[in-house]
């Protein structure tokens, strides 16, 4: 049967022994397989992001309560009466088109804001398009 090896998991070599004047303490040392050190130190789910080295975090060296009555001192969550993320300039991921969307994203008025609008609109004019833009 063909031994199967994941590239995520390390590898396990045979046990190396540590002499020490009191004890002996025999431990595995994990091999990885051609993955770049500043991958195998992050968590498993942040690997499918983009890559990034790491950086250990400040909040571990303070202690907890300071970092929970920090938080508690802060104000309580207040609703915005605005969409976040439309203040934010994100693309709406549900598909519900309307012409008024498709006007204001392909127009005229959108197309002559632009420069390479107004060439797209001069490109159009020289070819004979009966409509310039939506």
């Amino acid at each position: 049967m063909p031994r199967i090896r994941c590239r995520a998991l390390p590898t396990l070599q045979a046990p190396v022994s540590i002499q020490t004047p009191m004890t002996r303490i025999s431990q595995f040392t994990p091999q990885t397989t051609s993955t770049p050190s500043f991958l195998s130190s992050r968590p498993f789910s942040s690997l499918l992001s983009t890559p990034t080295r790491f950086q250990p975090s400040q909040t571990l060296t303070t202690p907890i309560t300071s970092s929970v009555s920090s938080l508690l001192a802060q104000k309580p969550f207040q609703a915005r009466s605005f969409s976040a993320s439309a203040s934010l300039g994100v693309r709406r991921v549900t598909y519900n088109p309307s012409r008024r969307v498709q006007k204001r994203r392909h127009g005229f008025l959108a197309r002559n804001k632009a420069q390479k609008g107004r060439l797209t609109l001069t490109r159009r004019r020289v070819k004979g398009r009966k409509a310039m833009s939506w």
